[in-house]
């Protein structure tokens, strides 16, 4: 194989970690009364019933280990078998004004290199696009696994949002913490990463940014305008490119962000609800965790099989989105 030709690459394995017990919508009603929301206002204006949120003394990394761990049981393989891992998180990230050094963390992938012990694999974190984090750490996986001697790339998400919530905003509602991991590895058979199609735009990099209190802005009606048009977009385009149509999808994983965008994408692509698979209810919007965490926890149930083909699409700050194409395990013949 060419260093530089396109590596045939499958999804071997997945796992996920939602930490602690869920946080219901009441503890905005008792905790933060001032922001005049209760369960129903909650579930009708983002669709999420519960959330989960780090244990005190818990970081990204404990989290992202948890997460890690399942992926490679899932595999079958060792931590020792990584050779690569690509981290990424909106949440880890240097603090303006950090209080302990657990908090300094801007990185994902090194820590976890660490705890995990594999210190013949190299580390990384893909920074800057949020909620896509998964898809664009997956087609960085694709290219790394192309190269001699990489024959397995750990891709992980995590994500902490309660310490940069800012509780006198009703978004502080909507998020959730979790982590998930994905364990692609190269293949001589047929391509389990079909294809993928990565889209960007600058011009609303600030639609989603930290303040100089470490607390989170974002600009949720601007979101909420913009992301059905541009998924349902690069969904079109991804399926053009792949030679495929709706018809040929077993499941749909679109990015957990509000149950109304998610509802407006699957206006806009005329999807059939029973092949759209969504835990933003039990969840919240967990940002890089959204897709791989929803993926792993439908794998763990029994509902995706090996061998399936899954249409997954998310979008991120700046913006950055995109739509990816692929199958949990070896593709059916």
């Amino acid at each position: 194989m060419s260093p530089t030709a396109p590596a045939h690459v499958v999804l071997a394995g997945v796992g996920h970690d939602f930490p602690g017990q869920p946080v219901g919508n009441d503890f905005f009603e008792t905790e933060h009364p001032g922001l005049g929301v209760d369960d129903a206002w909650i579930r009708a204006h983002t669709g999420v019933g519960s959330r989960h949120w780090a244990r005190p003394g818990e970081h990204h990394v404990d989290l992202a280990e948890r997460a890690a761990a399942m992926a490679l049981k899932d595999a079958g393989l060792d931590a020792s078998d990584v050779d690569v891992i690509v981290g990424t998180s909106a949440t880890a990230r240097p603090r303006v004004n950090p209080t302990t050094a657990g908090n300094r963390y801007m990185d994902l992938a090194l820590p976890l290199q660490s705890r995990l012990g594999v210190r013949n694999a190299f580390a990384f974190d893909v920074t800057g696009v949020a909620c896509a984090g998964f898809l664009h750490g997956s087609v960085v996986a694709q290219g790394l696994l192309a190269q001699p001697g990489v024959e397995t790339v750990l891709v992980v998400c995590a994500e902490d949002p309660r310490p940069i919530l800012n509780f006198g905003y009703r978004n502080a509602t909507l998020f959730g913490g979790g982590a998930a991991a994905g364990v692609w590895r190269r293949t001589s058979g047929a391509a389990g990463l079909e294809c993928a199609v990565l889209r960007a735009d600058g011009e609303h990099y600030e639609a989603f940014d930290i303040d100089d209190d470490d607390k989170m802005i974002m600009k949720g009606k601007v979101v909420g305008d913009l992301a059905p048009r541009c998924l349902e977009e690069v969904t079109r385009e991804v399926l053009l490119r792949n030679g495929s149509s709706l018809d040929d999808i077993d499941w749909i994983i679109p990015h957990q962000g509000n149950i109304h965008i998610i509802q407006d994408v699957g206006t806009l692509l005329d999807l059939r609800p029973e092949r759209v698979l969504v835990n933003i209810d039990r969840r919240g919007n967990t940002s890089s965790v959204s897709v791989p965490g929803c993926l792993s926890e439908y794998v763990h149930r029994g509902v995706i099989r090996r061998g399936q083909r899954i249409l997954a699409m998310s979008i991120g700050r700046g913006f950055s989105w995109g739509s990816m194409i692929f199958h949990y395990g070896a593709p059916l013949s």
